[in-house]
């Protein structure tokens, strides 16, 4: 009886549990289904949220059916403008559209690859995802940049919109900065994660990809070579540089690029970080974007102008004083002191925004102006760091122009036949003592146009190197390269340094000249003259204009008449044309660097070419022997290529020093046009 009793037991605990098994299995059905048609409504009322979210990023990227691409990001005034027009100033519709935007940046930088465009067979509209026609890391970077631009300029725009308010919406930009700043940090921690994971998971191939980079840059030096590690610093240091010269990054301006390749330090990312925290904070430049490498980093934004107080100002005069400002910080910072160095350029990467019949806001009519940081080592070559090589063409080059300079003072006194019977015929070494004033006088006026660039350079603090004669073989010596060791401050600064030389040289040359003409008519004999032929004063429209005032008798001699000529004015003559040529607008003489700190870095590239056009034609046709050998030394020696950067290339130069610069480059070009009837 007990066994039948336990036997029915059993069996009625078998046939409860197998229908609890059963409730439990409908019951995690019923919840999966639950879960599921959540989940599927959920998406669904995101898709609805996406699609009108990207509804209105189209309405403010101005995309229409036949406009699907936005290939530019409105300014932020146009973005403020449609915020308005399209009523999206709703706290909780701006807070939307920054979200769906950190979306899509994220799912660009984590996800699969997308661009802002406008597809209609896609769910959410504005957005396409998938992209692998356009699967490449360049295509990847640059889609990034755009929407985190949009994402910024939205910011920016609500910014605007809050200053033009006052304080009906000063809490609603804050807090959209606060929101964004804490997706993006979740985001790049998530980043970080699964950049770890792929690192340690691929790290063989990730060290194969950098020995075939290493590779490449060798081969490039030194053609196909093996492994060998037993490398050189020399041969270290050139590679590093071609790798940084590769990566140099598109918001890095070419002349600051070579700067940064060849620094010898690299700057950690918690320093360029010290920049935007330290520095930039609580100053007139609000940064909204940022971005860096080892060795150089940028900051974007834009400079508010509401502490001025009337409008007296200039935006240059306020650019001026907050670089001041940020220079100051800077030096004052215990650590940024010694690590870092800031320059202000125009924004490289900025192109005119299209016109849409519309403004609101600041107008951009140029490039808006960006902090450029620099490691603090980044500087120009110094003397210590030049070749051998380079240290031998100066010494050839300066014995060269001693030569030839003595061979102008000799030719000078050829036609002269008392020297002429002295020296060719009785081989009186000593008649050549004739020639030594007018062969000091030359390196005299040259030395004058040095020290006139050392005394603006010390004024500044700006170090320059040795500098280094050019010969002429028409009139002894074309001056001096001297090369800048340092960044000037402004472009003031690089105006003054370069502009005092050649205009200090200039107005003695044309004293000189003009004494030189008062003393050949009072003098009561020629025997120990010069003698030159009439055609020289000729030559050059602004001496013989000046030779027709103070010595009009001079100019009725034929061109070939040889006429006696005090050594004061061969001196003031050499001068002159040295001077002339040294002022043209071309790269990196002295009229170049003022054109570049008159003009802009831009404006001033377009006329240097313009001007080297010009001097090209001019030597080919023959007419002036001084142009065709100034134009092959210009060639040589580098000279054409443009200046090093201002620390700050915003600010111009006032107008006094622009006609300065103008007149005397009028003068140079008088000089350098023949008079009529005579021969450049």
């Amino acid at each position: 009886i007990d066994n039948e009793n336990n036997g029915s037991n059993s069996s009625a605990a078998e046939e409860i549990a197998k229908q609890l098994r059963e409730k439990a299995l409908n019951l995690r059905r019923e919840a999966t289904s639950a879960e599921q048609s959540l989940r599927s409504a959920t998406e669904r009322k995101k898709e609805i949220e996406n699609v009108q979210a990207d509804n209105w990023i189209d309405s403010l990227l101005g995309l229409t059916p036949s406009a699907t691409v936005a290939n530019n990001v409105p300014v932020a005034s146009t973005l403020a403008l449609r915020l308005q027009a399209n009523n999206l100033l709703s706290p909780s519709k701006l807070m939307r559209i920054c979200e769906r935007l950190h979306e899509r940046e994220t799912a660009m930088m984590v996800g699969p690859e997308g661009f802002l465009s406008k597809d209609t067979n896609v769910i959410g509209g504005g957005f396409v995802l998938g992209d692998y026609e356009n699967n490449s890391m360049e295509r990847k970077r640059e889609e990034t940049d755009r929407i985190s631009g949009l994402l910024d300029r939205v910011l920016e725009a609500v910014q605007i919109i809050d200053e033009e308010r006052g304080q009906s919406m000063n809490e609603l930009c804050p807090k959209l900065r606060m929101r964004i700043t804490d997706l993006r940090q979740s985001r790049d921690a998530l980043i970080r994660r699964k950049i770890d994971n792929l690192v340690n998971s691929s790290s063989a191939n990730i060290d194969k990809k950098e020995k075939e980079l290493d590779n490449l840059v060798r081969s490039s030096f030194y053609g196909e070579s093996d492994d060998d590690e037993s490398k050189s610093e020399e041969r270290k240091k050139k590679e590093r540089i071609m790798k940084r010269l590769i990566e140099t990054p598109t918001w890095l301006p070419p002349f600051i690029a070579p700067f940064a390749a060849t620094s010898p330090a690299e700057v950690s990312v918690a320093h360029w970080k010290m920049i935007k925290s330290d520095i930039l904070a609580d100053s007139k430049f609000t940064c909204t974007s940022w971005d860096a490498t080892e060795v150089a980093a940028i900051y974007r934004g834009r400079i508010s102008t509401r502490s001025i107080a009337n409008g007296n100002e200039s935006d240059e005069d306020t650019v001026a004083d907050l670089f001041d400002e940020l220079l100051a910080k800077v030096q004052n910072h215990p650590e940024l002191s010694t690590k870092l160095q800031l320059f202000i350029v125009d924004d490289f990467e900025w192109r005119p925004p299209m016109d849409m019949g519309m403004s609101y806001g600041p107008k951009e009519d140029g490039p808006p102006p960006v902090i450029i940081a620099l490691a603090k080592e980044a500087v120009p070559e110094q003397e210590s760091e030049r070749s051998m090589t380079t240290k031998s063409l100066a010494v050839f080059s300066t014995l060269t122009a001693l030569f030839t300079t003595f061979a102008y003072a000799v030719s000078s006194f050829a036609l002269n036949s008392s020297f002429f019977n002295a020296v060719v015929k009785e081989n009186d070494a000593a008649s050549l003592s004739l020639c030594l004033p007018l062969f000091f006088g030359v390196l005299a006026i040259s030395a004058l146009h040095e020290v006139a660039h050392i005394v603006a350079s010390r004024k500044y603090g700006v170090k320059l190197g040795k500098p280094v004669p050019l010969p002429s073989l028409q009139v002894g010596s074309f001056g001096n390269i001297t090369p800048l060791r340092s960044f000037p401050s402004s472009r003031t600064a690089l105006f003054d340094i370069a502009i005092t030389g050649p205009g200090v040289a200039m107005l003695a040359s044309l004293a000189m000249i003009i004494l030189g003409l008062r003393m050949t008519m009072t003098a009561q004999s020629f025997t120990y003259f010069p003698v030159v032929p009439a055609a020289v004063m000729k030559s050059s429209f602004l001496i013989g204009s000046i030779a027709s005032i103070v010595f009009p008798k001079v100019m009725l001699a034929s061109l070939a008449q040889p006429i006696p000529i005090h050594p004061l004015f061969l001196v003031g003559l050499a001068g002159l044309v040295s001077s002339s040529v040294n002022l043209l607008p071309i790269g990196r003489l002295d009229g170049g660097r003022a054109s570049m700190a008159a003009y802009g870095r831009r404006p001033a590239s377009l006329i240097s070419l313009l001007s080297l056009l010009a001097l090209a034609f001019y030597s080919f046709s023959g007419v002036s022997g001084v142009i065709i050998f100034w134009g092959a030394l210009v060639v040589l020696t580098q000279q054409r290529l443009a200046e090093m950067p201002s620390r700050n290339e915003v600010t111009g130069i006032n107008g006094i020093r622009v006609s300065i610069y103008n007149a005397l480059l009028i003068l140079s070009l008088l000089t350098l046009a023949p008079f009529p009837g005579g021969v450049s």
